[in-house]
This record gives structure tokens, sequence and C-alpha cells, in this order.
């Protein structure tokens, strides 16, 4: 499962920087309990229907809408993925 999040990462990374964007950086926070109980969309080989616990991931980037909306569509449609969050960062900077 891990060697599958990784490839899933390279893969968005890449497309990120394909689009033009930059990958600023990929943190992951570890296997912690899931707030509820998650329910799979199949069945594992082993039957397993819900999810108790899950890798949590954070990737921080900057890319154009397009490029956004391309990396969510991957996310969304792979099986592993239980939930993902795109937030817009504020520039401290700029305000």
């Amino acid at each position: 499962p891990f060697q599958v999040l990784t490839n899933l990462m390279k893969d968005v990374s890449h497309k990120i920087v394909d689009g033009g964007g930059i990958v600023r950086s990929i943190q992951n926070h570890g296997i912690r309990t899931l707030p509820h109980r998650f329910k799979a969309r199949y069945p594992d080989r082993l039957g397993v229907r819900y999810y108790e616990k899950g890798r949590f991931v954070s990737l921080y980037y900057d890319a154009n809408p397009t490029v956004m909306r391309e990396v969510e569509s991957t996310l969304k449609m792979h099986e592993e993925v239980l939930r993902n969050t795109h937030l817009l960062a504020r520039n401290k900077l700029l305000e």
C-alpha cells in the first residue's frame, strides 16, 4: 500500500510540473485513526469493507486552476484515496 501511495504522489507531482506548476512539499503525516468509519467503494482482497485508520498526506503546490482540477480528478478516481481537500493558501505579504 505504501508503494501505491508513493506512485500516486509521483504521478500527481509530474502532472503539476508538466502543467507549469511548482510542488512546494509533500508531507507524510503517518497512519492515524479516522474521525469516523469510512466505507470503501469496493471490498479489498481480505473482504474489509470499512476503514478505521488511514494515512494522511499533505501536498503543497502552486498551479493554475486547470492543473488543480486535473489533480483533483486524479485523486477522486484513485480507489486508495478516501477523501481529498483543496485549499487556497493566502499570501500574507500581499495583505
